[in-house]
């Protein structure tokens, strides 16, 4: 530990730098009104009928990130909801499913496949493969040319498990297990339709898409499968977007919200925007947003006394666990917040500010860091905001 450090009664600078994603090292904590307005849109919608989708409406560096991870590592492993983070996905509806599948693994879903059709498989047919464990199926598989003649069964095998009733998707659905050995891992190609090696029959990507989650949901065991999509902004702004791909976003957008109202499957979705770019989406398609409308979560600017319990939170984490009552619990920052308004509203300034502070010390600053110090470094990283308190950080 540096010598500066050990002034601070740090271990290490709990800030990081960038302030984006969640921090390493403290616990993820959403301030109290956020947290309880969240978890009673999650006991509506777990109790209810209707869409299962919420829209995180918040300007950027408010926190939309932390608040999906927080959902993503805490509140729906809880709840025993199986969730899927996705970060600034594309437009197109099979880029979804290619995110999915990576994330998952070929050999990991064709083990769910394997596993919850083998009681279905027709004994006439391979009987005695199917009889045997994922990894024997494998071992057999890899030194003999048996995989051709087991589609068919297996095909049948994941209709009568109710997977699907197509037979196409089925069929989709059945090479993934059998061309596991020659092909252990899926491509990007797998998912666009009209491509000769593609998974996915065009046309049919939605009903394709409610098999593979449906596939996932008993494969996990999970009451249900949500999807958090992170920086969904990044792709919603009009001036970022040429027509043909807002045409893709605005399609991808409801198939995710037929899912999410779908009878078949409990599928959550919760994606985040800025203000803008849900003002556009509601523009392009008004009847869509429509339909969740009393699902909007906005995220606020932090109060003084949020920002100080998220100070508080990493600098607990930085700080060996010998209490010192003679410091302060936010030491080496003053015991109430100095900062201007428009740095300790916004979670991301916040934190970067933080760093800055504690990266540029010298031996000769004066502790707690007085107003003016803090003052300097806002200045340094934020020179636009001196007069303006809604500048993008």
């Amino acid at each position: 530990m540096s010598n500066i450090l050990k002034k601070l009664r740090l271990d290490f600078n709990p800030f990081e730098p960038a302030a984006t994603g969640a921090p390493l090292h403290a616990k993820l904590s959403p301030p109290n009104e956020l947290e309880t307005r969240m978890k009673e849109l999650l006991d509506l919608h777990q109790t209810g009928a209707g869409v299962k989708a919420i829209v995180i409406v918040g300007e950027y560096g408010t926190g939309k990130t932390c608040l999906l991870q927080w959902l993503h590592s805490e509140v729906f492993p809880d709840r025993q909801i199986k969730s899927f983070y996705f970060d600034n996905p594309g437009v197109q509806f099979y880029d979804l499913a290619n995110m999915l599948l990576r994330t998952i693994g070929r050999k990991n879903f064709a083990k769910f496949i394997w596993e919850l059709v083998s009681p279905h498989v027709s004994f006439a047919y391979q009987g005695d493969l199917f009889r045997k464990s994922f990894e024997e199926y494998l071992s057999v598989i890899a030194s003999s040319r048996r995989q051709q003649n087991i589609t068919s069964p297996l095909q049948d095998a994941i209709r009568k498990a109710e997977i699907t009733p197509d037979e196409e998707i089925a069929h989709c659905l059945a090479r993934i297990v059998t061309e596991i050995v020659k092909k252990p891992y899926f491509e990007y190609r797998d998912f666009v339709p009209r491509q000769s090696s593609s998974m996915v029959p065009e046309g049919e990507e939605a009903p394709y898409f409610r098999a593979i989650l449906k596939t996932i949901l008993q494969g996990t065991s999970a009451k249900a499968i949500a999807f958090l999509i992170d920086e969904f902004e990044e792709i919603g702004l009009q001036k970022r977007l040429t027509r043909r791909a807002a045409h893709d976003y605005l399609a991808t957008l409801k198939r995710l919200i037929n899912l999410a109202q779908s009878e078949q499957i409990d599928f959550w979705i919760v994606m985040s925007m800025t203000p803008d770019a849900y003002e556009i989406t509601k523009e392009f398609e008004p009847s869509l947003i429509e339909r969740i409308s009393d699902q909007i979560l906005n995220i606020d600017l932090l109060t003084s006394s949020e920002a100080l319990a998220l100070m508080r939170s990493r600098i607990e984490a930085a700080r060996s666990s010998e209490k010192n009552e003679s410091i302060g619990d936010i030491f080496p920052f003053p015991d109430n917040i100095v900062f201007r308004p428009n740095t300790y509203s916004n979670p991301r300034r916040l934190v970067k500010t933080c760093f800055r502070a504690i990266a540029q010390v010298d031996a000769d600053v004066q502790l707690p860091f007085t107003e003016n110090y803090l003052h300097k470094i806002e200045d340094e990283l934020y020179p636009q905001l001196t007069n303006s308190e809604n500048a993008q950080p």
